[in-house]
């Protein structure tokens, strides 16, 4: 991929704006969202806990932003966020129609929160830049809706599933069984891919939210892993989570959902024989379970360390079905507490105290041998994609699942 659709005259102007995008980038995307969302069938494809004052969804679309425009004369350097990001569109089956609308939106913005720093050749380039870049998106998201039309038990669109069981798995988490309503096959995934939900929850416009695929490939079934999200001690008084809750409460055996094909540009490289690590926090563990049945049932896994951090045992899904798991093969389960229960048992329930740090990975895992995965909270994915990469693993053994550039995550 180049920028050679591109003028010069646009590369160089749309270049200049990077510094004032990265100072002001989450004004000019905020507006953006309050644009765009006058759209009701546009702003029902969006997370709306992620946005708001505190939201992530702003922030992470301003360093994409930002990075595009200090990239655009050597684009190459996008093509891993230009993949997440098209990876996410076509899970939500965003089509070429609506590309128009977001353009409006972000010339908008920028019209409004630079004000008279926003010139006419200002706005001109990034006319430019936004509809090039909308025709790489929308071409690499046509190869995508293709590829799952062609792959067996593939589709595109909503495909009605029916809950076959929902399991309790701690008492904030549970695993639902979703089966095809239409008792058709379904389309294989990548270990550590997504799935897209759509919820019809009473009294809102559908519900959309993605969920990591938590079983291995290869089965006559989707299983996903739920944590009910409800308000942190710092925001005592937000709503519980909309989608969570409505499953949790209100989702049984024989309940049919709307799921997208699997989706996702997070997924176990299976031509590497390093040494793997998979480290999770929280709910955070439903792709390296995946990842784990996986590497058991093709048979033969590398050396595996799983590292799993929850709060205590009350919090702690799947701790058994991970412990059955380690004992056929080469892989060592880790489990930390930081704050473990009076009933948790150092030594049966868990192993050690407190939270993964990097002085413990240097000391229990081969650093400068293995691929290392992970998924969690932002503040453990940060301390670990900070500390790997200040030990020189290199990227390429790095990957972990966030949404925006990934430079944001090391800043």
């Amino acid at each position: 991929m180049t920028g050679s659709a591109l003028s010069p005259r646009t590369v160089r102007t749309v270049k200049a704006t990077a510094p004032v995008l990265r100072e002001r980038g989450l004004e000019i995307t905020r507006r953006m969202y309050e644009i765009l969302f006058q759209d009701e069938e546009i702003k029902s494809l969006f997370n709306q806990s992620h946005h708001g004052r505190s939201g992530s969804q702003p922030r992470s679309l301003a360093g994409a932003i930002h990075a595009y425009a200090d990239n655009i004369d050597h684009l190459d350097e996008c093509r891993p966020m230009i993949e997440r990001i098209a990876q996410k569109h076509t899970s939500l089956h965003i089509r070429p129609e609506q590309y128009p609308a977001v353009g409006r939106a972000l010339i908008g913005a920028l019209r409004d929160v630079l004000d008279q720093a926003a010139t006419d050749e200002v706005i001109e380039a990034w006319t430019q830049a936004y509809d090039f870049l909308a025709d790489v998106l929308t071409r690499r998201e046509r190869d995508i809706y293709d590829r799952n039309t062609r792959t067996p038990g593939g589709w595109v669109g909503w495909r009605d599933f029916t809950v076959d069981r929902v399991v309790p798995e701690s008492q904030i988490i549970k695993s639902f069984y979703l089966r095809p309503s239409d008792a058709g096959p379904v389309m294989a995934f990548r270990p550590g891919q997504y799935l897209t939900v759509r919820l019809g929850v009473p009294g809102q416009e559908p519900v959309v939210r993605n969920y990591t695929v938590s079983c291995a490939p290869g089965r006559d079934h989707y299983r996903i892993t739920v944590k009910r999200e409800d308000p942190g001690e710092d925001a005592p008084y937000a709503p519980p989570g909309v989608a969570s809750s409505y499953l949790h409460e209100e989702v049984g055996p024989g309940d049919v959902i709307q799921v997208s094909a699997p989706a996702g540009d997070f997924f176990l490289d299976e031509t590497s024989r390093r040494p793997l690590v998979l480290l999770s926090g929280g709910v955070g563990l439903t792709p390296m379970v995946c990842v784990l049945e996986h590497l058991v049932e093709r048979g033969t896994p590398p050396e595996t360390w799983f590292v799993h951090a929850a709060l205590g045992g009350r919090q702690h899904a799947m701790r058994q079905h991970v412990r059955d798991l380690a004992a056929t093969g080469p892989i060592h389960p880790v489990v930390f507490y930081e704050h473990p229960a009076p009933e948790d048992v150092r030594g049966r329930d868990y192993d050690l105290p407190g939270r993964v740090t990097m002085d413990w990975l240097k000391s229990a895992v081969p650093v400068a041998d293995a691929d290392f995965y992970f998924c969690g909270p932002r503040g453990f994915m940060r301390m670990l994609a900070i500390g790997l990469r200040a030990l020189d693993v290199p990227d390429e053994r790095i990957h972990f699942e966030f949404f925006g550039p990934a430079e944001a995550l090391y800043a």
